[in-house]
Formats: C-alpha cells, sequence, structure tokens
C-alpha cells in the first residue's frame, strides 16, 4: 500500500519519545512508524518495557513526543494546540485503561455518562445511552451500583462502556480484557469488532491476553522502541500470531 496517510485512521512517521536527561535518559520510542487503518481492529503485542503503551499515549495526544509526526484521521496532532488537542481528544477519542479510573462518588450510569456530559449532552440523554450500553457489555440492571461495590471485572466493563458512549472515532485500550474472565472478554471482544467495522471508526488495543488474538484484524508487534513486525491475521478468524 502506498504511503499515504489518508489512507490511514492513524498514520505515525518516525515519532520518538525519550523520558528523562543525561545519564539517566531512557528512550522509550525509537523512530516509530505505525499504521492503523479506517474499519480495522489492530493490536499492538509485545514485552513489558517495549513502548506500547507510550505509542498509545502519544497516539491518543496524551503524551508529547520528542520528534515525528502523527495524523489521526488526517488531523496533525503536533501542530494542535493544547486547547485544540483537548478538544479533539473530547470529540473522537474513547480511552479504555487497564486501571478502569473509574470516579468513585459516582455510580456506573453517571460514570458512563461523563464523556457524553463534557461534549454538552443532555443528562437525561447521556443517562439513557449509558443505561443501554450497560446492557451491552452484560450489566443490564446494575446502574446504579457504586464502582466500590463492583468486582475488577464489573468495573472494566463500565470503564469500557464510558469509552464507547460518545461514539468516538478512535478507541484506544490498554489491556481492556486483563480483568475479565473468558466469556465476558469474549463479548467485549465482539462489541469492539462491531464498534471497529462501523464507518470511519478505527480499535486500537494494547494485549498479551492471546485469548483475544483471533480477533484482530492485523497485529504489530513491538520490540525495544521500535515496530519489529506486522502481520495480517486473515480477516480476524486466525490465532497463528504468536509474539515472539
Amino acid at each position: 500500500m502506498a504511503d499515504n496517510k489518508n489512507n490511514y485512521a492513524v498514520h505515525v512517521r518516525d515519532v520518538s519519545k525519550t523520558f528523562g536527561v543525561g545519564a539517566t535518559a531512557v528512550p522509550a520510542l525509537k523512530g516509530v512508524n505505525f499504521d492503523a487503518r479506517e474499519g480495522e481492529l489492530l493490536m499492538i503485542v509485545g514485552p513489558s518495557g517495549c513502548g506500547k503503551t507510550t505509542l498509545l499515549s502519544a497516539i491518543a495526544g496524551t503524551l508529547q513526543f520528542d520528534t515525528g509526526e502523527i495524523d489521526v484521521f488526517g488531523s496533525a496532532l503536533q501542530k494542535m494546540s493544547k486547547n485544540e488537542n483537548s478538544a479533539f481528544r473530547r470529540q473522537n477519542i474513547g480511552f479504555i485503561f487497564q486501571e478502569f479510573h473509574l470516579i468513585p462518588t459516582l455510580n456506573a450510569v453517571e460514570n458512563v455518562s461523563v464523556p457524553l456530559l463534557i461534549n454538552g449532552v443532555s443528562r437525561a440523554v447521556a443517562e439513557r445511552k449509558a443505561h443501554a450500553l450497560l446492557a451491552q457489555v452484560g450489566l443490564e440492571g446494575r446502574g446504579h451500583e457504586s464502582p466500590l461495590n463492583l468486582s475488577g471485572g464489573q468495573q472494566q466493563r463500565v470503564a469500557i462502556a464510558r469509552a464507547l458512549v460518545h461514539e468516538p472515532r478512535l478507541i484506544i485500550c490498554d489491556e481492556p480484557t486483563s480483568a475479565l474472565d473468558k466469556e465476558n472478554g469474549a463479548r467485549i471482544m465482539e462489541l469492539l469488532r462491531q464498534v471497529a467495522r462501523a464507518p470511519g471508526r478505527c480499535v486500537v488495543v494494547v494485549t498479551h491476553d492471546n485469548r483475544i488474538f483471533h480477533h484482530a484484524d492485523r497485529m504489530t508487534e513491538m520490540e525495544d522502541g521500535r515496530v519489529a513486525r506486522v502481520a495480517e491475521i486473515n480477516g480476524g478468524h486466525s490465532s497463528s500470531f504468536i509474539p515472539n
């Protein structure tokens, strides 16, 4: 495929990021080139410390990179002001964090509603959509529960519903199934695949969970701050890719 950024949801070229200075400097990304296509679910794999989460954070606009270019749906992150970056994230990006980051003083429906309320949607509409998404992730009837009364797997599903509720174009997931059993992990991955197939959407997942590899359209393996290889996964129907 030609190197044309208009063909991609995410287009990363020569991106580097170093933490610290001088003798304590640690290069986390070393001239990374990476692409994610519209309409696909792409997984990023590799050993701990290889740069996966740093790359996700740069793509999401939550981490400033040192050199290179990142375009997300045709918008150049490196050219945005801080306010432009924040507005772009609110409207276009959904985050699924490994640590959940739920607000303990809000119940499940209120947590899921937050992205819609930030974008100016009325509370009634926001909570109606939140209830519907909670049902999709297997938490129907649990909307008024505090996160403190939910298991780790249930909290993860609330966090996933929150990431999807405002229908972002790009979903960024850091170990979305780490707290889930096989059945609920499969339910979530099928939902993420449906999201990825919607027009103008893309899902990028960092994972170590080999139970879900077969849900990917492509897999990108990282090693030592660089992309080592990219593999097609036969349209998401083969689990033959096993990272080194």
